[in-house]
C-alpha cells in the first residue's frame, strides 16, 4: 500500500491494490462468533468534592442523598439539613466485560459521568455502587442481578472534561462472565466490515480447507473399499461475512489448539480490492482502494475553468478565458492520474470532493462511493 499523498492541501490515503508483503492471517480480518465485549451500568454518588458538585437545586442528587442517610440510619429530617452542600454529584458508572470473558474476582476499569450540574468531579470519591446489564429488562431477572460493585477514586486524565473520569481496577465482578464459541460442534468466523463479501469469505473457507485438511493427530479414515476416505469440507461460507468451521469430533473434547489453528490460519491469494471511494468531509479527505478508472468526460469546473479527462495530450490552452487541462493518456484514465490534473491546476478540497461526486453521478466514474 502506499503512502499517503497530499494534492493541493487534500490528503489523499491511496490504497491501489498493491500486493502486502506481511502475511495476512484469519483473525487479521476475522473474529469468533461470541467474541464481545458487555457493557455493565449503574448510577451512583461522588462524594468529597471541593465545591464542584450538583448543589441543592438539582433534585435527583438530593432525593439520593436522603435514601443514602436513611439507609444507614442517618435519617435527613427535613431538606434544610442538606441546604448548601456542593461536595456530591450523581453520576453514571459504566464498565465493560472484556471480549473473551472474566472471572468472579477479578477487577475493571470504570468510568464515571457527571449527570447532574457538577462542574468538576476532580478529588472525588465513588461510593459503592452496584452494577448491572446496561441491557436492563424489568421481566427478566438475569439483567436485574448485580454484576459488579464498582468505587474508588476518580482519576481525571482529560483536563478539558472534568465531569468525566476514571476508576482504574474500579470495579470488583461478583459473577463470572464466561463465552462459549462452540455451538453444535462448529465455531463461526464474523467478517470484519471492511472485509465483507463473498469473495472474502470464500477465500477464508477455502484456506481453512486447505490448511486443516490433515491436522495433526487426525485419525486415518477409510471407506467400505478399503480406500482412503475424502474428508468433507470443514468450513463453509454462510453468507458474505459468515463462515461456519467444523470441529473434528477428537478435537472437540480439548479444542484450544484447533481454534488457534483457525485464527492463525494464512490467507492466499487475496482477493482484489474492490473499486471504491471514501469520502470524509470533515477532514476533507478522500481515499481509494482497488483499480477505479474514469471514462473520457469533460469536467467544468466553476473557479477553475474546463478540465478535459482521458483525451488528447498534456497540452494547456486557455479559449474563452477558461483553462483546459488535457490527460496524457486516451481513454479511460486511473483515478489517481485525475487526482494529480485537478491537483495541477490547484482544485481546492472541495471543489475537488464536488468533482468526484459528479462524475459518480453521471457515471463516468467507475467506482462504489461512500462517506465517513
Amino acid at each position: 500500500m502506499q503512502g499517503l499523498r497530499r494534492y493541493g492541501g487534500l490528503a489523499l490515503a491511496l490504497a491501489l491494490g498493491i500486493p502486502a508483503v506481511a502475511e495476512v492471517r484469519v483473525q487479521d480480518i476475522a473474529r469468533l462468533q461470541g467474541q464481545r465485549t458487555n457493557k455493565l451500568m449503574g448510577y451512583g454518588l461522588v462524594v468529597g468534592l471541593n465545591g464542584t458538585g450538583d448543589g441543592e437545586k438539582y433534585a435527583p442528587t438530593m432525593r439520593a442523598l436522603m435514601r443514602l442517610h436513611q439507609r444507614y440510619h442517618a435519617p435527613i429530617m427535613t431538606d434544610a439539613d442538606i441546604k448548601g452542600n456542593r461536595s456530591v454529584a450523581l453520576v453514571a458508572v459504566e464498565a465493560t466485560i472484556p471480549e473473551f470473558g472474566a472471572r468472579e474476582g477479578q477487577t475493571i476499569d470504570v468510568v464515571v459521568s457527571a449527570v447532574g450540574s457538577a462542574k468538576s468531579l476532580h478529588g472525588g470519591q465513588l461510593l459503592t455502587t452496584p452494577l448491572q446489564y446496561a441491557m436492563f429488562d424489568a421481566e427478566n431477572p438475569a439483567t436485574q442481578a448485580i454484576l459488579a460493585l464498582a468505587g474508588g477514586q476518580i482519576n481525571t486524565p482529560d483536563e478539558t472534561t472534568l465531569t468525566r473520569g476514571v476508576i482504574r481496577q474500579g470495579a470488583t465482578l461478583e459473577e463470572d462472565f464466561l463465552y462459549y464459541f462452540i455451538e453444535d460442534g462448529c465455531v463461526a468466523l464474523v467478517l470484519d466490515d471492511t472485509h465483507a463479501g463473498w469473495p472474502w469469505a470464500h477465500m477464508v473457507a477455502r484456506a481453512l480447507n486447505h490448511e486443516l485438511s490433515g491436522p495433526v493427530g487426525a485419525p486415518a479414515g477409510v471407506n467400505s473399499g478399503g480406500q482412503a476416505a475424502v474428508a468433507a469440507d470443514l468450513a463453509v461460507a454462510l453468507g458474505p461475512k459468515n463462515i461456519q468451521v467444523r470441529v473434528p469430533e477428537y478435537e472437540l473434547a480439548r479444542p484450544a489448539n484447533f481454534i488457534s489453528r483457525v485464527l492463525q490460519t494464512p490467507l492466499f491469494m487475496l482477493p482484489q480490492q474492490p473499486a471504491r471511494v471514501t469520502i470524509n468531509r470533515t477532514t476533507k479527505s478522500v481515499s481509494f482502494t482497488g483499480t477505479v478508472t474514469v471514462s473520457p468526460t469533460v469536467l467544468q469546473i466553476p473557479g477553475l475553468g474546463t478540465v478535459l479527462i482521458g483525451k488528447g495530450d498534456a497540452s494547456k490552452e486557455s479559449q474563452d478565458g477558461a483553462q483546459k487541462n488535457k490527460a496524457e493518456k486516451p481513454g479511460p484514465v486511473e483515478f489517481s492520474d485525475l487526482l494529480n490534473t485537478l491537483s495541477s491546476v490547484k482544485a481546492t478540497p472541495d471543489q475537488l470532493i464536488n468533482a468526484i461526486e459528479q462524475l459518480y453521478k453521471t457515471g463516468t466514474l467507475h467506482a462504489q462511493i461512500q462517506y465517513e
